[in-house]
Parts: C-alpha cells; structure tokens; sequence
C-alpha cells in the first residue's frame, strides 16, 4: 500500500470514479500537488503512473463485470469508463489475453464446467 496519504487519496479517487475517471490535473488539484510531483510520489509509492495504474483498475472492472454481469460488452466497456469500443478491445486484450467477448465466453464455459450436472447420479453407485 502506498506510505504517501495523498497518494493513498488518489488511489481512493480512480477506485471510485470507474465510469468517469477524473484527468491528471484533477487527481493533482484534489491532493494540492502539481501534476509532475503527483506522478513522481505515485511512482514512487505504487510503481506505475497514476494514468497506468486506473487503466487497469477500470479493466479489471471490467473483467469483473463480465464475469459477474449479464451486462452487454458495450455496457461493460461505458461502467468501466471506456468510449472507444476499438481501444477498449485492444487494453483489454493486452491486459487480460483475450477480447472482452472471448474473454466472457471461457469464463461461461469454465463456469459451467464446475457446476455439478443434476442428471449425474450420485450415491447410487453398488458398493
């Protein structure tokens, strides 16, 4: 976890703000930094740039959604704060190796393959 509380307070932001996620210059202007003092703390702190790091957290939302939703890929793609179906494809498929309808298809299917088949008979077996 970030040592930094202003960093810490960005973080808070980008998870809140998935839909509409908030510019450089906001982040800086919420925590009284400029935008170049913001990266460098962030940087130090998380790793990554403050763009980067709500880059992924909106495609992991993403991801969840499509896991979890019966959202179409469209809607995910707007919840998650993406307005370009194109761009929202290609970061998506870098982050998580498949494209979003891809990705939603092998999880159905890992889903369904753990979900135990009723017309299987059990304890039924000679013993």
């Amino acid at each position: 976890m970030a040592a930094d509380p202003r960093v810490r307070h960005v973080i808070a932001l980008l998870e809140r703000c998935r839909e509409t996620p908030p510019s450089l210059a906001e982040l800086s202007r919420a925590v009284n930094l400029s935008p170049a003092h913001l990266t460098r703390l962030f940087r130090r702190d998380v790793g990554t740039s403050p763009a980067s790091f709500g880059r992924s957290l909106r495609l992991d939302y993403a991801r969840d959604l499509l896991q979890t939703s019966f959202m179409t890929v469209k809607q995910v793609m707007a919840a998650s704060g993406w307005n370009d179906p194109s761009h929202f494809c290609r970061e998506f498929k870098r982050r998580h190796g498949h494209s979003p309808l891809a990705f939603r298809r092998h999880a159905a299917a890992a889903a369904a393959d753990e979900i135990p088949d009723p017309t299987d008979e059990v304890g039924d077996e000679p013993g």
